[in-house]
C-alpha cells in the first residue's frame, strides 16, 4: 500500500440508493439518484493520493471540490488507484465515459480546469474493475499498474 503515499491518479467508485438534490458551487443545482457514481481526479499535492482520497471519504465541513458538494449523498464501495508520475484523471475519465452504460449527469463537474466534459461518471450498475483495467491498458500507452482499494485501507493507512 506503499503507492498510496505518493502522486497518482484515483477514481472513486460510489453507490447512491436514495434521490439527492445538491448546489455544486458554481455549477449550480444538481440532482442524483440511485445508481453507482464514479468520481476521478488526480492528487499531486502535498500528501498524495492518501491525503486526497481521506479528504474525500470524509464529510465536509467547507466544500472545496465539486465531490465535496455530493458525497454526503454517496456511499464509497472502493477505489482505483494508480501511483503514476502523470496526470492519467483526464484519460481515466473517457475510458469510464466510454464503457456502455455510462453516461455524464453533470456537464463540467470536477473539469473546470480542463477541456473534460466531466469527471462524474453515473452509471445505473458498479463497473467491472477488470473491464476498467483492461481499456486503460489499451488506450492509455505508459499507464501504471492499477490497484483495487477499500476506503477502510485509505482511513486506517498509517
Amino acid at each position: 500500500m506503499r503507492h498510496i503515499n505518493q502522486p497518482g491518479t484515483y477514481a472513486l467508485v460510489y453507490q447512491c440508493t436514495t434521490p439527492f438534490r445538491a448546489t455544486v458551487g458554481k455549477l449550480g443545482p444538481m440532482e442524483g439518484g440511485p445508481g453507482c457514481w464514479i468520481y476521478v481526479g488526480s492528487a499531486f499535492g502535498s500528501g498524495g493520493l492518501k491525503a486526497r482520497l481521506r479528504h474525500h471519504l470524509k464529510p465536509s465541513q467547507r466544500p472545496h471540490w465539486h465531490l465535496d458538494y455530493i458525497k454526503a449523498g454517496l456511499q464509497p464501495l472502493e477505489i482505483w488507484v494508480t501511483a503514476d508520475t502523470e496526470k492519467r484523471e483526464h484519460a481515466w475519465a473517457q475510458v469510464f465515459s466510454g464503457l456502455q452504460g455510462s453516461t455524464c449527469p453533470a456537464a463540467g463537474f470536477g473539469a473546470t480546469d480542463c477541456s473534460c466534459r466531466s469527471h462524474l461518471i453515473f452509471r445505473s450498475r458498479r463497473p467491472s474493475f477488470s473491464t476498467f483495467r483492461k481499456k486503460v491498458r489499451q488506450q492509455i500507452p505508459g499507464q501504471a499498474p492499477l490497484h483495487r482499494l477499500m476506503p477502510a485501507d485509505i482511513l486506517k493507512a498509517p
